[in-house]
């Protein structure tokens, strides 16, 4: 006999809200986390007064559906990105100040962009979400990168290639080389547009949580309790036979692995995985991204008129964010180094 129905693997966002789904269902449930505490890629960071900064993922937008609404569920409350002011691009060696989303580089430049941008988003209008391999001349484009793309006609100026390969690295933390072409349409077409995914105002960029975005997690785990969510339990074997499945001890009659693709490779299954799926998460890695936070008394470029938000082509911090508390003080900004600058 089953000691749960359900096992879980990873108190991560997907894993904690699997179990929730399944609790509320009438499933008795075990949630197993490696770490010594919950969220996964989310994690608060203390910079006192009770005020924090997330040193893992912090955003959401209009499109970000679920988490949304599970967030109002648990009385998580979001605030708008600081956007006011002048934005700052450093481009070919000058710094220019710009308002709005597009920045102030060659008018050639920005039409190369801008109907690379189109053509993005036209050709992802084509992926079916549900099933992108699906999607007509899916071998076509899933056997291409984005580089590939790039290069050969996707956008002709260099300007314009720069631009979009610093767009990849922000939204996908790597490089135009490293991502299939479908996987960059079945991402921009889950999220509406291109441009949803890189705005603040109206995209994925919009708002923050406030106390940071691991308390959505937080919050998940303390409804389960103690007695479901198992922390300092990493998971290392599984195995199933007929209607039973064991995970580290425990005997259940289904388990759901929440956990990134890539890191399930670390897991000894008893029997092994099927030979395309083994092969398919050993071609799934992580993207590389690096958060570094500077902390000041209080945001003067906010003072200065600017809005905190930055691009670089030359980097190694490409993209810069206004990364202060609700109410401004400390004054955070917050850069990105990803892709190669992270490696």
């Amino acid at each position: 006999m089953s000691d749960v129905d359900l096992v879980v693997v990873g108190a991560g966002l997907a894993g904690l809200a699997a179990a929730r789904a399944a609790v509320a269902r009438g499933a008795s449930v075990v949630v197993l986390e490696a770490r010594d505490r919950v969220g996964g890629r989310t994690l608060n960071e203390d910079i006192g007064d009770g005020k924090v900064v997330e040193v893992g993922g912090q955003w959401v937008g209009p499109t970000q559906h679920r988490l949304l609404e599970l967030a109002a569920e648990l009385g998580v409350e979001t605030f708008p990105m600081h956007v006011e002011g002048a934005n700052v691009i450093e481009w070919r060696g000058a710094l220019k100040r710009y308002r709005g989303t597009i920045p102030r580089v060659s008018p050639l430049v920005l039409a190369d962009v801008l109907q690379a941008q189109a053509r993005l988003n036209r050709l992802a209008r084509t992926v079916d979400v549900e099933a992108p391999w699906l999607t007509p001349d899916a071998r076509a484009l899933d056997s291409q990168t984005l580089a590939t793309w790039l290069t050969r006609g996707g956008c002709r100026t260099a300007g314009g290639r720069t631009l979009l390969e610093l767009v990849c690295q922000a939204v996908w933390a790597c490089e135009p080389a490293d991502v299939s072409l479908l996987h960059v349409l079945f991402y921009i077409r889950s999220a509406g547009s291109l441009e949803v995914l890189t705005d603040s105002e109206g995209g994925a960029q919009e708002a923050r949580f406030v106390g940071g975005s691991q308390r959505v997690a937080l919050r998940m785990a303390s409804e389960l309790g103690p007695d479901v969510v198992r922390l300092s339990t990493p998971v290392r074997s599984i195995s199933w036979s007929g209607d039973e499945v064991t995970v580290e001890g425990v005997t259940a009659r289904r388990a759901i692995v929440a956990v990134p693709p890539t890191l399930t490779s670390r897991i000894d299954f008893a029997p092994l995985l099927p030979g395309h799926r083994d092969q398919l998460v050993q071609r799934m890695p992580q993207g590389t991204v690096w958060k570094c936070m500077a902390v000041y008394d209080e945001p003067f470029w906010r003072r200065d008129g600017l809005s905190g938000w930055g691009l670089s082509d030359a980097g190694p911090v490409r993209l810069t964010y206004d990364n202060s508390p609700p109410d401004g003080s400390p004054g955070v900004l917050l850069g990105f180094l990803e892709a190669d600058h992270a490696r």
